[in-house]
């Protein structure tokens, strides 16, 4: 009896410090943001996975208001996705950066797009946090994936969900899904960059 037990805390102690690790990180984040510290940054961030999540929604959203997309689940349009998103790789190799992740995360916004008036989100800040239960109330935990929607008190069409992924047992970013808003600002930038390019 006394070994189930003791195994059983064992499972139990496991299990928070399990649910616990990511909210640690996601904190450590933050303070590397606030901090403007791009080395700390890089160490909680896998670049190249944040770089295909950004790529593919901007590339969706391009094709979609360019009216080039019809079924998302086709062969064909999954081709054009593909060529898109090596399209938008200017805007994202500037926005994944490490210097302009970090601002990106710092403000909410991209930098060097200007944003036309839209509201932009806001950017990781403690504040956007909120306190630690409503961090919880906003996330969701998976096997080796955890989703926190960021700022806690915006609807999720106004927010972005952070993705991070446990690697070698750390919790890194790895994917960020941006409000429609951003999707459509940014496909539009490319729209803007496409027609400046002289034809030949």
């Amino acid at each position: 009896m006394r070994m189930t037990l003791s195994i059983s805390a064992a499972l139990v102690a496991l299990w928070l410090a399990y649910a616990v690790s990511p909210f640690v990180s996601v904190y450590r984040l933050v303070g590397a943001v606030q901090e403007r510290d791009v080395a700390a940054l890089s160490v909680r961030v896998d670049f190249r996975a944040v770089r295909g999540s950004l790529a593919g929604q901007i590339a969706r959203t391009y094709l979609r208001i360019t009216g080039k997309l019809g079924d998302p689940r086709s062969l064909r349009d999954q081709l054009a996705v593909g060529v898109a998103a090596s399209v938008a790789d200017e805007i994202i190799r500037d926005l994944v950066s490490p210097q302009g992740l970090l601002e990106f995360l710092r403000t909410g916004g991209p930098p060097d797009v200007e944003p036309d008036g839209l509201p932009m989100p806001g950017g990781l800040t403690r504040d956007a946090l909120g306190n630690a239960w409503r961090a919880y109330l906003n996330s969701e935990l998976g096997i080796a994936r955890f989703f926190l929607d960021v700022p806690v008190d915006k609807p999720r069409a106004e927010s972005f969900r952070l993705q991070f992924c446990l690697r070698d047992w750390t919790w890194k970013l790895c994917g960020i899904e941006l409000p429609e808003p951003l999707q459509v600002l940014l496909a539009q930038e490319l729209v803007k960059r496409e027609s400046s390019r002289p034809r030949g």
